[in-house]
């Protein structure tokens, strides 16, 4: 039987570790932090949307990242300063523009079947995280994001995704709280959700322990090499060095992946965005209403 070693516990780290451990591996997890969840995974909004499954690639993110560099409230800010990670990256990002429709078709697709399984894993080990499936409303306050959200649309039902517009009437059957004054229109996924993220990584992750993952927390990877045979990694725990070899290494380790890659070879073309999200308790008469709100 393999051995396969992961670096990093947060959403992407652990439900790799679950697929493992299902598919007969023996898997180890390693993390600097004290348990899961405790990075990206911790705070993170927790949607479920394949509904949002549009790539970044196209002219109009470009253009709007150039006129955000001079607002002090932009919803995304583009740093012009340039170094050679970031003009690669950029050029890498540039380059596929012209597949922005396909890859929007691809992510979406993807996005279902991930969907799909994510709740199949609920059902089997019995995971509760405060999930609500209410689905997904898109407002648009502009005929242009309007127009652009009805070509999106039609990409998205072809993958696979049931998602409609609807008009200023019907977004408010659907949440009748919205003042929608200065709304054009919408779209609607019923079949997206939203839940606490850090809830369910802590619970798979100890889903995994219980069934024999190996996890080294409080540990932090030095190094990955490779002795011609097995990739090994390096790592210090409560101070003292060791090293081990496996079968296979799988990064999970967010925007650092790119630095432990570069020890086998590999080029990971990622760049960091820094995001906000803010949940919000919303009490009236009859019921509690609870909205997730992600700034990238």
């Amino acid at each position: 039987m393999k051995n396969i070693a992961i670096i990093g516990a947060g959403i992407t780290g652990i439900t790799t570790a679950y697929q493992l451990l299902e598919r007969g591996y023996n898997v180890s997890v390693f993390d600097k932090n004290r348990y899961a969840a405790m990075e990206t995974s911790f705070a993170n909004g927790g949607q479920l949307s394949a509904c949002n499954a549009e790539v970044w690639n196209s002219w109009s993110t470009i253009g709007k990242g150039i006129q955000w560099m001079l607002k002090k409230d932009a919803p995304l800010l583009f740093s012009p300063k340039m170094n050679f990670h970031k003009a690669r990256w950029l050029i890498s990002f540039m380059s596929n523009i012209p597949n922005h429709k396909k890859n929007t078709i691809l992510t979406a697709k993807m996005a279902i079947e991930s969907r799909d399984e994510f709740k199949r894993i609920l059902n089997k080990e019995n995971i509760k995280l405060d999930l609500e499936e209410k689905g997904i409303l898109h407002l648009c306050d502009n005929e242009i994001s309007l127009i652009h959200g009805r070509k999106v649309n039609k990409w998205l039902n072809e993958a696979g995704l049931s998602r409609k517009e609807v008009s200023i009437d019907e977004m408010i059957s659907i949440e009748p709280s919205l003042n929608l004054k200065n709304f054009v229109g919408g779209f609607y996924t019923d079949s997206d959700m939203s839940g606490d993220i850090h809830k369910f990584t802590m619970l798979l992750a100890q889903a995994c322990m219980n069934k024999g993952v190996t996890f080294y927390y409080e540990t932090e990877v030095k190094k990955i090499n490779h002795n011609k045979k097995q990739p090994i990694i390096s790592f210090t725990q409560s101070d003292n060095k060791h090293k081990q070899n496996y079968d296979a290494i799988v990064i999970c380790a967010g925007v650092n992946s790119k630095f432990l890659a570069n020890d086998l070879g590999d080029n990971v073309n990622i760049y960091p965005v820094k995001g906000y999200s803010i949940t919000l308790l919303l009490e009236d008469r009859d019921r509690l209403i609870m909205h997730h709100m992600s700034l990238y």
